[in-house]
């Protein structure tokens, strides 16, 4: 599929869609589209599509940054795993069986795992079909092709390095080279749930943006790990889930001298909870940034 045949598909899902007033919390049915004037949230509170516009598209493709593009995102997040010839790819599961299908449409019955395939024969899967007919002959993209995406449509990229990767400095040499090979190392930043990852990013990098993934609840011991991944060149921020986060341990975090953003808001309550903490950014499946959309009656995987 083309990317000119991709930014022509419908980017909000047909269902139904909610529109978000924040100063009053109503809520309207669609067919009230055209009288709703929404209050838009980007100059308080960053948004960031979640493996792209992953509840309309297939998640960690291209068609789904296109469509975060296209609703008005800045700021868009994927997930690397490597292929066993060493290729980053964009797939956030350590196998391809919830997002891969073979060239019949078939699923696999027994565990593929992304690190024991080469690129060559995840050539051959579907990463498209199993979201949405629209989206057969999806092919799982490269990281050289998400660069290109968000060079191509201005997008700030947020890199999740997976725990189940064996990340070592090998890779992220390969990495941070495609980083300076695309003129983007202004516009990614780098998160994970293991601090020696990006530590090791750090080392090679150190005027990188670092984001310390994490679904705990905030202590003593976080604020040690964010200032062990400080460089005098970068900024680093606790990115959390945004169950775990409460006004006691913002507070922590702030005094500490750090910024927090949270993953993965999809409803009101959850928002307007983030913005009364005076969190910087949102990871987000459903709402959009161009008019504070929410999207539902989709699947999500946080």
């Amino acid at each position: 599929m083309s990317f000119e045949s991709i930014v022509n598909l419908p980017i909000y899902n047909p269902q139904k869609i909610y529109f978000n007033n924040l100063l009053n919390n109503e809520t309207y049915d669609n067919q009230e589209q055209s009288n709703i004037q929404t209050d838009k949230i980007n100059d308080s509170i960053e948004l960031i599509a979640h493996r792209g516009l992953s509840s309309i598209a297939p998640e960690n493709t291209i068609p789904a940054y296109i469509a975060a593009a296209e609703a008005g995102f800045k700021t868009v997040e994927c997930d690397i795993e490597w292929t066993k010839d060493n290729v980053p790819v964009l797939l956030h599961d350590d196998t391809i069986n919830r997002t891969a299908r073979k060239s019949n449409g078939w699923k696999f019955i027994f565990p593929k795992k992304c690190s024991k395939c080469s690129f060559k024969e995840l050539q051959k899967y579907d990463f498209g079909i199993w979201k949405n007919k629209e989206y057969k002959g999806t092919k799982i993209p490269t990281f050289n092709e998400i660069l290109t995406c968000c060079k191509d449509y201005g997008l700030n990229l947020y890199v999740d390095l997976k725990e189940s990767t064996d990340f070592n400095r090998e890779k992220a040499q390969i990495l941070i080279d495609k980083v300076k090979e695309a003129g983007l190392e202004n516009n990614i930043t780098w998160i994970s749930f293991e601090n020696d990852y990006l530590k090791i990013i750090n080392d090679i990098m150190p005027e990188a943006r670092i984001g310390y993934l994490s679904k705990t609840e905030p202590n003593n011991e976080t604020i040690e790990i964010l200032d062990n991944l400080k460089t005098d060149k970068n900024e680093v921020f606790l990115d959390i889930k945004y169950t775990k986060i409460s006004e006691e341990t913002s507070d922590l975090i702030e005094n500490a001298g750090f910024d927090f953003e949270s993953w993965t808001v999809n409803e009101q309550n959850q928002l307007n909870k983030m913005l009364n903490l005076d969190c910087k950014a949102i990871t987000t499946d459903t709402i959009t940034d161009s008019d504070n959309l929410f999207i539902q009656n989709n699947e999500h995987i946080n």
